[in-house]
């Protein structure tokens, strides 16, 4: 997901999450896949804005100083592999014009509505507010009480895609808490034979200054009339009296050049429509314009469309489970029904990452415990950080920063370096021996495991266990070194690279196959498992060391010497640890 650039720059919790998207993304690379990895800017919006307010800068100044600061000096140096010729904005006119020309599509096919209507309004932000922007009764963005106001305001028809929305929820690679979600806000129930949802009509009007305009005409004579695509975008007048008004009208209604004009109809005086679309309009179809970003006369080309998208692997806030995907499901099927993209579902596989805290609290402004990573980055580079973030806990649970635990991890890549350095020069090609094979098979196999189900702890757990017993050998084979800086390298782009370099390998450690399990090595050694009849041992027989208690059971049933000692008696209780002993209580 791209990010908001608020002026505070990318915190901690921004790098944990682009980190885990990037890691998924260099090891599909390893394994012959093509990947894209775009990043963008998601800038319009009442945040910004607020923001702008309370420093008094123009809004238009500030976010260009906060999307400079977040790409030069915070994106570019924690090793993601961005591809920045295809960056998106979603305040440049060149990408807002599509936002419009969007709306005008729902608008011609009778998705677009202007209604009188009961809203929900925000007396801080003075705007209107979407329904899944109030919780718990107050604004998302600054949470002031929201309050009822009758206006005339622009919805899109989502209601009418209610059903399918939560039928599609049937096949769709998601967790269950993310499906959870979403069904609990669509809402669907039966009342006298009659189906009812939860869910209302979008509402996406604001009464702000910094959005995109709306592409409408009104004229006393042609009515409610749209811009014609030829006329997009409808430029964001540049404006020094931008702050909100509180009267119920975006300022652009006090911009006389930017109201009145021309109805493209009848040719008669006409005014624009005041009012700017929501930025969540911006996010619901930022991912269709991404692969297509050079393109200056479609929104998104139906060929490049249909190669790279829908996307494979989206990875985000589990807080945008219901608003922001439940928005970009709806714009995608209409897309799609009126012929624009091949598919109805804008991401095959959705993964929700886990929430970093500090000295056990959620970081937030207010408690003054949000972590800058620019210092961790500087002190310790780019490398340690984002292998620090990726083994403080599960991807998808997140985990408790502390400045302890990453000179741990600074020391593990440390090791790492100094072993293939005192080995670069290693000739030695002889066979490894079975049990150095199944070492590294194994490991292999669990580290791919692991990355590929975004497992990214356990996998360096793994790496850092094999790390441990190269060390531990007299000499090593260069194919455990190789295969131990490959595995390495999606956590730590830099120094594998410099390793990779060093080691007299061609460029470059990205572009090199991810290590393969041989599946002869992944079989274990088996051990000696005791087998006790109510804690007396009475026999003993060979079985791996993480076999399953069925098979454990199973084999001990089979043996003639137990059976005298269980004769026909009925299995209380089982008793095992796998490797060690299974004692069957009688």
């Amino acid at each position: 997901m791209f990010p908001y650039p608020s002026a505070e720059g990318l915190h901690v919790g921004n790098v944990y999450a682009f980190t885990g998207a990037d890691i998924y993304g260099r090891f599909m690379a390893m394994n012959g896949r093509d990947v894209f990895e775009p990043m963008g800017f998601d800038a319009f919006g009442i945040h910004s804005e607020n923001f702008a307010i309370k420093k008094g800068i123009h809004p238009n100044q500030l976010t260009a100083g906060n999307v400079e600061r977040f790409r030069e000096t915070q994106l570019k140096r924690i090793g993601n592999r961005f591809c920045w010729n295809h960056e998106v904005q979603t305040t440049s006119p060149a990408y807002y014009k599509w936002t419009q020309w969007i709306f005008l599509q729902l608008f011609k096919t009778g998705l677009a509505e202007r209604k009188k209507a009961s809203v929900n309004w925000c007396p801080s932000c003075k705007t209107v507010l979407a329904d899944e922007q109030v919780i718990a009764g107050e604004c998302e963005r600054c949470s002031a009480i929201a309050i009822q106001r009758e206006l005339e305001q622009w919805f899109f028809k989502i209601t009418r895609y209610a059903q399918r929305l939560l039928d599609n929820l049937e096949h769709l690679d998601r967790s269950e808490r993310v499906k959870t979600a979403q069904r609990n806000w669509i809402g669907r129930s039966e009342h006298e034979g009659t189906v009812q949802y939860h869910l209302r009509d979008w509402l996406i009007s604001r009464q702000r200054y910094w959005g995109p305009p709306i592409p409408i005409i009104y004229c006393q004579t042609c009515g409610t009339v749209p811009v014609p695509e030829d006329q997009l975008p409808v430029e964001l007048p540049q404006t020094q009296d931008w702050l909100p008004k509180g009267t119920g009208n975006s300022p652009l209604a006090d911009i006389p050049e930017f109201v009145n004009t021309t109805c493209p109809c009848c040719g008669s005086a006409a005014r624009r429509e005041t009012d700017v679309s929501d930025n969540f309009l911006d996010s619901a179809w930022y991912f269709l314009r991404y692969p297509s970003s050079n393109c200056s006369d479609v929104p998104f080309d139906p060929q490049i469309t249909a190669t790279w998208l829908p996307v494979d692997m989206y990875i985000g806030g589990a807080e945008h489970s219901v608003l922001h995907l439940l928005y970009s499901r709806f714009i995608t099927m209409v897309l799609h029904d009126l012929g624009y993209i091949p598919f109805e579902e804008p991401f095959r596989c959705f993964r929700a990452h886990g929430l970093l805290t500090k000295d056990g609290a959620k970081m937030s402004k207010s408690k003054g415990n949000v972590v800058n990573p620019d210092q961790y980055i500087e002190e310790y580079g780019a490398d340690t950080l984002r292998t620090y973030l990726m083994f403080l806990g599960p991807y998808d649970q997140g985990g408790d920063f502390s400045d302890r635990g990453i000179a741990g991890i600074q020391r593990f890549l440390n090791r790492v370096w100094q072993l293939a350095m005192k080995h670069q020069d290693s000739i030695q090609s002889n066979e490894l021996d079975v049990e150095s094979q199944r070492g590294l098979h194994q490991t292999i196999h669990k580290v791919r495991e692991d990355i590929q189900a975004l497992k990214y702890n356990t996998a360096l757990a793994t790496l850092m266990s094999y790390l441990n017993t190269l060390e531990a050998k007299e000499q090593l084979s260069p194919v455990e070194i190789k295969s131990c800086v490959l595995m390495l390298a999606p956590f730590a782009p830099h120094i594998t690279e410099e390793l990779w370099s060093r080691m007299g390998k061609s460029y470059s450690i990205h572009q090199q196959p991810f290590p393969q399990a041989n599946s002869e090595f992944l079989t274990q050694a088996q051990v000696t498992i005791a087998v006790q009849i109510n804690g007396r041992t009475r026999t003993t027989f060979q079985l791996t060391p993480d076999a399953a208690q069925e098979e454990a059971i199973a084999l001990a049933k089979q043996s003639e010497s137990l059976q005298r000692y269980i004769n026909k008696q009925e299995v209380r209780r089982v008793v095992y640890v796998p490797g060690r002993v299974l004692n069957l209580v009688i």
